[in-house]
């Protein structure tokens, strides 16, 4: 077994004087986004960003399934925004993700953790690369979030980059590079269930100390609220998602129907982040104490329906805000980028990859 850092490095051994910047690429089954970073400030400012459709089938269920596709969008992508180093993520699905909590008088913490993967991670040892976290000390010992992934998840994704020209640097978990993005430092003191409102999906993560200590995706976005507005009014998906982003869950006479249109959707979502928050909240797996949700940020490009924080507030009786995907990249009240805060949500992922390349980053 081998950690995913590792892993990468031994697939790309750059010499250690090279300090290059590297650009956050986030690659999803439906598209390729990618955000490059500028430090020569004493803050980070937006350099540039783009995306790039993938076509169906090239990723699936976090696979690769056509691999010369995905190269051929990477190098294009390395081309036009002359990217040489990148900072990406692996699809939530394929992860295993779990809390251990390691004595402390354990002397090796990476041998606990190693040893603990054989009861969490359901793939032979020689097949496994994990990296793991400290999240904070308690009475018992110091609780760590391990992740772990197949390595031939690892290997093809390291591939089709190298065969791309782009030297990949590290691989994590989507969430955690969401909540690197929108989670403050000054947050760190409270446990916080990160929402990723996708198109198509919605992920779910505990944040805890900073650091991603659960996740799940569920097969809800905010395309099937499109849809649903899209057949109510009809009118094109255009016109919906402009309807959808500027009156959402707005209650009262003339937004009736439209409210009731969207519940469908907006009421599953709401049944599994309760689900989840009460999962977390209750259990206590090998013994690892938890500290309950206190609060739910939302990101993802969905994130700005008209109404959906607060509708969801009052259905789970706990404070929701939106993310600010900048906020451990500069103020806003110093700096704009030349980004939409819209297209911000939509690139919150991509902006946590690319903040590891930059010491305002934790």
């Amino acid at each position: 077994m081998s950690s995913i850092t590792q892993s990468i490095a031994h697939a790309f051994p750059a010499p250690e004087y090279l300090q290059m910047t590297g650009a956050g690429i986030d690659i999803s089954s439906s598209s390729v986004k990618a955000v490059v970073l500028n430090m020569s400030a004493r803050r980070a400012k937006l350099e540039s960003f783009h995306k790039m459709d993938l076509e169906e089938g090239v990723i699936y269920d976090g696979d690769i399934e056509k691999s010369e596709k995905l190269v051929e969008v990477l190098r294009t992508l390395r081309l036009r925004e002359r990217i040489h180093f990148a900072h990406t993520s692996l699809l939530e699905r394929k992860s295993y993700l779990y809390q251990v909590i390691v004595p402390h008088e354990a002397r090796d913490l990476r041998s606990v953790v190693e040893f603990s993967l054989e009861g969490h991670v359901p793939i032979p040892p020689d097949e496994v690369v994990f990296d793991y976290e400290v999240v904070r000390k308690v009475e018992s010992g110091t609780i760590v979030s391990v992740t772990a992934y197949a390595k031939r998840i690892v290997d093809s994704y390291a591939k089709v980059f190298s065969e791309a020209g782009i030297t990949l640097r590290s691989l994590e978990v989507e969430s955690q590079a969401a909540a690197r993005a929108a989670i403050g430092t000054e947050d760190f003191g409270k446990t916080i269930l990160l929402v990723d409102f996708g198109k198509d999906t919605t992920r779910i993560a505990v944040v805890d100390c900073g650091v991603v200590s659960f996740s799940a995706t569920v097969d809800v976005g905010g395309d099937s609220m499109t849809s649903a507005i899209m057949k109510h009014f009809s009118v094109s998906g255009e016109e919906a998602e402009k309807i959808k982003n500027e009156q959402g869950f707005l209650e009262g006479g003339d937004n009736k129907g439209l409210y009731e249109a969207l519940m469908l959707t907006i009421s599953v979502l709401r049944d599994e982040l309760a689900n989840h928050i009460s999962y977390w909240n209750t259990s206590d797996e090998d013994g690892v104490p938890r500290r309950i949700v206190q609060e739910i940020r939302v990101v993802g490009g969905n994130a700005n329906v008209k109404g959906l924080p607060e509708f969801l507030s009052r259905s789970l009786d706990i404070p929701v805000l939106i993310g600010n995907p900048w906020v451990n990249a500069f103020s806003l009240d110093e700096y704009i980028p030349a980004m939409s805060a819209n297209e911000s949500l939509q690139y919150a992922t991509t902006i946590g990859l690319a903040l590891r390349s930059h010491s305002c980053a934790w």
